[in-house]
């Protein structure tokens, strides 16, 4: 059965482990709410059907007819994302520090795990690093017209008309009912379009664009972020039972993972905003194995030094044509 990496947290009980854990899912949106399957392979392979069989009415005594229908064959894989952090044992050693360096560079590591992930999640592209698996971005583009909703340009950027604001609502709606079951589990975007959007909806007097996310039941297990305060890891705000999430910066703390820059329907200021579905039906992560961190040296041979490894194999499967939709057009900056 596949988790979320929040859901593998229980069964983390050594506390370097427990604590770089804990780093990641209060940074990665994505990481926290998408479930994971486990491959225990570096490819996975499934199809998918987009037709169906359909009988016919006959006669009693009428030759039955023979139909058949052929699957799409997809494959998956999962790369790796690593890295080496190296500690002074002198440093470890020394009882006057607060906390120990390995574990804060562990927490750091995994804090930028959970921004390379996030950015990779959306901006993944193969055809510019194969080392990284294809984003969201790049999975929407190959999935059918329906899913990407927005031809024109909508501007809720400064002090939108009534009709503006119809039309940008009619838009996330339209968003909304192109994935499966018309309602995709969260939505992500960024800061930007969350100001904006809670902006149109306070004008508009919108039922259910706030949550008690404490108490709410938008998730059907308790996890950490029932008690973190980082704002990265809450809804910016709550629509039709939606959570809408800001997925944040890169690594650098500074470039958005989502601009507000695209040159596309009719804009070029415009955003975009993802709408997902999550499941091994849908859109899911796959992993060889969960996060590793991990000390594999006490001592290096050539330094006095504690080797600590951190690892993760990971990628992204779309089983369905329709587990995700892509809102393009939206201006949110002047």
């Amino acid at each position: 059965m596949p988790y979320t990496i929040a859901e593998h947290l229980p069964s983390m009980t050594e506390p370097l482990k427990r604590g770089a854990y804990i780093s990641l899912i209060r940074e990665s949106v994505i990481a926290d709410m998408l479930s994971f399957r486990n491959t225990n392979a570096m490819s996975i392979a499934g199809e998918r059907y987009d037709n169906v069989i359909e009988p016919e009415w006959i006669d009693l005594n009428e030759a039955i007819p023979d139909k058949v229908t052929r699957g799409k064959n997809l494959s998956y894989g999962v790369y790796q994302m690593a890295v080496h952090l190296d500690i002074p044992n002198p440093l470890e050693r020394d009882d006057g520090v607060l906390e120990r360096p390995s574990s804060r560079q562990a927490k750091m590591a995994m804090i930028g795990a959970a921004y390379q992930f996030n950015n990779t999640f959306v901006n993944g592209d193969q055809g510019v690093n194969p080392k990284q698996f294809d984003g969201i971005e790049k999975i929407v583009s190959n999935m059918g017209s329906t899913q990407s909703v927005g031809t024109t340009e909508i501007d809720i950027s400064g002090d939108p008309s009534e009709a503006v604001m119809q039309a940008f609502v009619d838009r996330v709606d339209a968003m909304i009912d192109a994935v499966n079951g018309h309602k995709p589990d969260f939505v992500i975007s960024n800061r930007q379009f969350g100001l904006r959007a809670r902006s149109v909806f306070r004008r508009m007097k919108l039922a259910g664009n706030d949550a008690d996310w404490l108490n709410g039941k938008f998730l059907p297990f308790m996890d950490e972020r029932r008690s973190s305060s980082a704002a990265s890891t809450k809804p910016m705000f709550v629509y039709q039972d939606i959570p809408f999430y800001d997925i944040g910066p890169k690594a650098d703390m500074t470039t958005n993972i989502i601009l507000n820059t695209y040159s596309e329907a009719s804009s070029t200021q415009a955003t975009r905003v993802f709408a997902i579905k999550q499941g091994s039906d849908d859109l899911e992560g796959l992993q060889f194995s969960p996060p590793s961190m991990k000390k594999i040296f006490d001592t290096l041979e050539d330094k006095d030094v504690q080797r600590h490894r951190f690892t993760w194999i990971t990628g992204l499967g779309m089983w369905s044509r329709n587990g995700m939709s892509v809102m393009r057009g939206v201006k949110v900056t002047g």
